[in-house]
């Protein structure tokens, strides 16, 4: 293997820019996700009726492998852009949901008394009450979804992107040059624990009430 060329690719504006395609589509796939999710299941959790009609179809539709998805991105989405962007939703949407739903279910029921004897109304009582709760348990699902986000892209970049860093370790494998697949290898690693990192960062200093061992 020629190192060099792993070093003389590190000095090109292309692996950058193809970097930087992929961690566009993750941030906006994933912040898409956590909305969608954060916002369906407060919906959900304030509508028991419609929990029981929803929740089933969700819990139908998060089986489908993330591969499974692309004809129907394909056909859904006007642009390859697109398509890449709806799997990547999709990837980050269901470990998002299924872990908040569960967060949610098990906000003790004296938290929601407190809310009751203060008479706060349904904004206050998620905002001040509900949303703290979980608020641990929601950035473990973040740690979930941006997984599934970082994963759906690559995927969905190696299958029908022409940027982004999953393209450009598919493309370098199949004109069989395997340093730059291992440089694209190690960028996938590199950014998958960076997103972690900064997760458990932000975790640490916005759920400052939460200490590890107590």
């Amino acid at each position: 293997m020629d190192f060099s060329i792993i070093i003389d690719e590190l000095m090109t504006a292309q692996l950058y820019l193809n970097i930087l395609a992929s961690l566009k589509n993750v941030m906006i796939g994933f912040i898409l996700a956590l909305v969608v999710a954060l916002f369906v299941n407060i919906v959900l959790y304030e509508c028991k009726k419609l929990e029981k009609i929803v929740y089933p179809i969700i819990e139908l539709l998060r089986p489908i492998p993330n591969a499974g998805w692309v004809p129907i991105a394909v056909l859904s989405c006007r642009t390859i852009e697109g398509s890449i962007l709806f799997i990547t939703f999709v990837g980050a949407f269901f470990p998002l949901f299924l872990n908040i739903h569960r967060a949610l279910e098990g906000v003790p029921i004296t938290y929601l008394n407190i809310a009751k004897l203060y008479k706060l109304n349904r904004v206050d009582r998620i905002k001040k009450i509900v949303i703290p709760a979980v608020l641990p348990d929601i950035f473990t699902a973040m740690m979930l979804g941006i997984s599934g986000a970082w994963l759906s892209v690559i995927m969905a970049e190696m299958i029908s992107g022409k940027v982004g860093i999953g393209y450009y370790t598919w493309k370098s494998y199949t004109l069989l040059s395997y340093e730059k697949v291992l440089l694209g290898i190690v960028i996938m690693g590199l950014l998958g624990s960076l997103f972690s990192i900064i997760l458990a960062f932000l975790s640490k200093k916005l759920v400052f009430w939460v200490r590890s061992g107590e």
